[in-house]
């Protein structure tokens, strides 16, 4: 027995491996807007030491939020638009939106519709940040 447990150690640590680099790269909060459910953008600058990012999600608050569109501005001025045709739940994160994390990213606009429901609400910006 004691001859197989470096091996089942090895095999352990092996099968480990991947989820520890996938951590590495696990979804941070970028920015959070406070915002009531009639606005219909928000504005999102991103923190320096968060710019460079493989992908982006939207996670609403404690309101859903039907998304329209978004529009990636990158530091060297240039700008991606993509339409987003979703709605979320309250506390429910958008699909991902890839991002190409050699450019890094200033600021994030994003298009929403209005609710129907009255009321405030955070949404928050996330993404997989590249190290």
């Amino acid at each position: 027995m004691a001859a197989k447990f470096p091996l089942l150690l090895a095999l352990v640590l092996a099968a480990l491996a991947p989820l520890a680099h996938a951590g590495a790269q696990s979804l941070e909060v970028l920015a959070t807007a406070r915002t009531n459910n009639r606005t219909e953008s928000l504005t999102f600058r991103i923190p320096t030491h968060q710019a460079r990012v493989s992908e982006l999600r939207i996670r609403s608050g404690s309101l859903a939020v039907t998304l329209a569109g978004i529009e990636i501005e990158f530091a060297d001025g240039t700008q991606h638009r993509a339409l987003l045709q979703e709605t979320l739940p309250p506390g429910h994160q958008s699909q991902p939106i890839p991002v190409d994390s050699r450019r890094p990213v200033s600021k994030v606009f994003v298009t929403k519709r209005p609710g129907l429901q009255a009321g405030e609400t955070a949404i928050q910006l996330i993404g997989k940040v590249k190290r």
